[in-house]
């Protein structure tokens, strides 16, 4: 890498092997997005490694790795398409991602479970994408899964049964294959998402008070998730429609939105048309994981417009000052007593 401003390798290696395990603090998320967003270069890497141990850890216990055949193996893919040199600069990178999570005694990234294998049991895969990140996979019935900012999805490696089950904490967009026989059903910490062959976005974060549900085509029924009793059904959507539901009062809302509106993040895209500033500012907070704390009455319901397309949070911050009558500051961030640092926050007030 040319790009390893600020970082050894070493460090490097040791902030991916992190971010890997679901293991980063707050602190090193965001020294690794800095780093990420140095250049193009630093994210092929990255996503490189990612896809290759993804693949090459596939249905293996972290305690029969062999490292050593791991790395042979990355090396061989990654050597057919860049010289020496800097074969060997990757080896030095996916060592420490390799060995030092195992050293550690991590869970990597990628973790997968076998109950019961000999019975025909799933194995269960979760992926994670991270904050200022998307992830997009297939499952086995050929169902594509746009994963946001935040978000984790647990699914099986094969469907079996009279459904296809998958749990979803955060927001994910949803083009499910058709099967009328066996229903697709996306679970989250408070609604139940039923579907057969049906394009639709779910968000729901664990630490937010409410969940939602946008019919893209196709039909879905949306559900109540309860632990007592079978799962109630508050509506079946048509297209263009948007479920709002509150987790504290347990009541929903349905209104007609623009689909794309909500659902262009898997784009790349961050669309706002005469939206409230502090709509604005708490949808970069979720997908960015930062504070971000708007001064003044007047600024709140302010109206902006724009669209924002694979911009960093720097970028956009610094598009929304000259486009509004806002200024911004970052607040220096002091250590915590266990020797983290809190997250980000910005302080967004009036211009004069």
């Amino acid at each position: 890498m040319n790009d390893m401003v600020g970082f050894e390798q070493e460090e490097i290696g040791r902030l991916i092997a992190r971010y890997l395990a679901q293991e980063a603090s707050e602190e090193e998320s965001a020294r690794l997005r800095y780093w990420l967003q140095e250049s193009a270069e630093n994210r092929l890497y990255f996503h490189q490694v990612r896809n290759i141990w993804d693949a090459s850890q596939k249905n293996t216990r972290l305690e029969e790795i062999d490292a050593t055949a791991a790395l042979n193996s990355i090396i061989k893919r990654i050597s057919a398409k860049q010289n020496k040199n800097i074969l060997w600069k990757q080896w030095q990178k996916v060592a420490a991602i390799l060995i030092i999570p195992m050293l550690a005694g991590n869970i990597l990234w990628f973790l997968v479970t076998k109950n019961n294998a000999g019975n025909g049991t799933p194995v269960y895969n979760e992926v994670y994408a991270a904050f200022g990140t998307r992830s997009a996979l297939k499952l086995a019935d050929g169902t594509q899964v746009w994963l946001n900012s935040g978000s984790r999805l647990k699914y099986p490696d094969r469907f079996k049964g009279k459904k296809r089950e998958v749990f979803l904490s955060g927001e994910a967009y949803f083009e499910v294959m058709s099967d009328p026989s066996k229903p697709f059903v996306v679970t989250t910490s408070s609604l139940v998402i039923t579907a057969t062959g049906t394009i639709f976005n779910i968000k729901d974060y664990d630490s937010k008070p409410g969940a939602e549900t946008i019919l893209v085509s196709g039909k879905v029924s949306v559900g109540r998730k309860s632990e007592y009793v079978k799962n109630e059904i508050l509506s079946r959507l048509n297209p263009g429609e948007r479920l709002l539901f509150e987790k504290q009062t347990q009541r929903f809302t349905i209104d007609q939105v623009d689909t794309y509106k909500y659902t262009a993040w898997k784009d790349g895209k961050l669309i706002f048309r005469n939206d409230p500033l502090r709509n604005v500012v708490e949808r970069i907070s979720q997908i960015y994981n930062v504070d971000i704390e708007l001064q003044g009455d007047a600024l709140q319901d302010y109206r902006y417009r724009a669209t924002f397309q694979d911009e960093s949070l720097e970028e956009i911050l610094r598009l929304l000052a000259l486009s509004s009558p806002v200024n911004y500051v970052e607040l220096k961030r002091v250590p915590l007593a266990d020797g983290t640092f809190p997250r980000k926050k910005i302080i967004i007030y009036p211009a004069k």
